[in-house]
């Protein structure tokens, strides 16, 4: 899955949010200035292009956009590559990083380990 720059994302956020839309919707939903069609056409054009989002015809006002990847399936993707990147594909250099550096609370440590535990009993 290709990674998607910062600008893309954001409108990628959008359609997440909105489910189907046109180019005019998207552009609705951001607060003023807003960015203009042109640019939003180009980053809908490239989320096209890299395979998230799909279009049907919307009649006379171009087409209708829809997510092809769910947010959940290209944050799980980020993650991996950020873990294997960063964490030579270690879960637990994840963890020991946040709990060193206090972005876990002790309670949220608790809570993964009876997580882990309780996900190690259904196997």
């Amino acid at each position: 899955m290709e990674q998607l720059t910062k600008r893309e994302e954001e409108v990628m956020n959008k359609f997440w949010e909105k489910g189907e839309a046109t180019v005019k919707e998207i552009i609705a939903t951001y607060p003023e200035p807003r960015p203009s069609r042109t640019a939003i056409s180009t980053f809908v054009k490239f989320l096209v292009d890299k395979g998230f989002l799909g279009h049907k015809p919307a009649g006379n006002n171009g087409f209708i956009y829809y997510p092809i990847i769910e947010r959940e399936e290209y944050c799980g993707n980020n993650l991996k590559n950020v873990v294997q990147r960063y964490f030579n594909n270690s879960i637990r250099g994840v963890i020991s990083t946040l709990v060193r550096d206090r972005k876990m609370s002790d309670d949220e440590v608790r809570e993964l380990i009876n997580q882990v535990i309780e996900g190690n009993r259904q196997e």
